[in-house]
């Protein structure tokens, strides 16, 4: 069947977010779509991907793959494995202990339910330890200071960080690094009573990282999300958890080489990633740009970040951005 968007209602629609969404809960449109535009001088490859395919790196591999077959190339990385691990089943008490943690996985709604519910409501929402700090990353860092940043510019403040984390590649037993699926954690960051101390939110991002990191910890966890996940399967519905004011998703992906599924076009081929949502922070290696000879430059180890703010804060938040760090309260 062949599914086509309406981009007209997309653009026009005073809430687009709106209109994907219920797009979205269409059960019967494939899980990948790909359509071709062909410009004067450029041409666009736009990919549909369902999350249930697997991962950002699924996804990368995979477009880096077509990339290699659409030039006579071989393949770089391994093709994907569906070996899937099986995590033990939780008990009582481990499910009680996690599950106030998993907020995403509270809100249960059958398929009819989900196309019922009045969206609308939600696209209009408005301790640290001293060595855990001398570790702290860029990523630990940035969000911490867009966090500060936001924290200045909106009514209420964000409390807390849901960072979406992988454990590919983390070495444990159940880590498969070819899997084709989702290998991936979110890992929920309470931050410090002062909301622009960004020393004290990026140490506690960085003690949230180290704790979700130990192979164990992933395990379990693992196994409380799969306890409900296919207690969901089973009821026959599905979660959807709305975006909040008072938590800021968080979603790198600048270890990702997006750039090198270039189709040929290594020097001019730039990667765009669809989809934002209220306060979700997503950051990519940046693309290369085009200078004004036209002449095609390198990124240069620069990133791009992406985050959706409330109507009528944008221009506040690019005057608090335009200040650099000078106007960050570090304690």
């Amino acid at each position: 069947m062949e599914f086509q968007l309406n981009l007209k209602n997309v653009l026009m629609n005073q809430r687009p977010r709106l209109f994907l969404m219920l797009t979205a809960l269409d059960f019967d449109v494939p899980l990948l779509r790909l359509k071709v535009v062909s410009f004067r001088d450029e041409t666009t490859l736009g990919i549909s991907w369902n999350h249930t395919l697997g991962d950002a790196t699924a996804f990368f591999r995979f477009t880096h793959a077509f990339s290699q077959f659409y030039q006579g190339l071989h393949l770089v990385y391994p093709p994907p494995t569906f070996e899937k691990p099986v995590f033990p089943e939780p008990s009582e008490c481990t499910i009680e202990e996690l599950r106030p943690l998993m907020y995403y996985l509270h809100e249960l709604y059958s398929e009819e339910e989900l196309r019922k519910k009045d969206w609308r409501h939600y696209v209009t929402l408005r301790q640290r330890s001293s060595s855990a700090a001398s570790s702290l990353s860029i990523h630990d860092s940035l969000s911490a200071y867009i966090v500060t940043v936001i924290n200045r510019i909106l009514p209420s403040q964000i409390r807390k960080i849901k960072a979406t984390d992988s454990y590919r590649f983390s070495g444990a037993s159940f880590a498969f690094p070819d899997v084709a699926g989702n290998a991936i954690i979110d890992a929920l960051t309470t931050l410090p009573e002062n909301p622009t101390d960004m020393i004290g939110i990026a140490t506690s991002i960085r003690e949230t990282f180290t704790h979700y990191r130990q192979h164990e910890v992933i395990a379990t966890w693992m196994s409380v999300v799969s306890h409900l996940m296919l207690a969901a399967a089973k009821a026959g519905k599905s979660f959807y958890y709305p975006p909040s004011t008072e938590i800021m998703p968080v979603n790198s992906m600048v270890a990702i080489d997006w750039c090198s599924a270039h189709f040929g076009q290594p020097e001019s081929h730039r990667h765009h990633m669809g989809g934002h949502d209220l306060l979700y922070l997503r950051v990519f290696g940046a693309n290369p740009w085009r200078g004004d000879d036209g002449s095609w430059h390198s990124p240069e180890g620069r990133i791009d970040i992406s985050i959706g703010v409330p109507q009528g804060c944008k221009q506040r938040m690019l005057d608090i951005l335009a200040q650099g760090f000078d106007s960050i309260k570090t304690g």
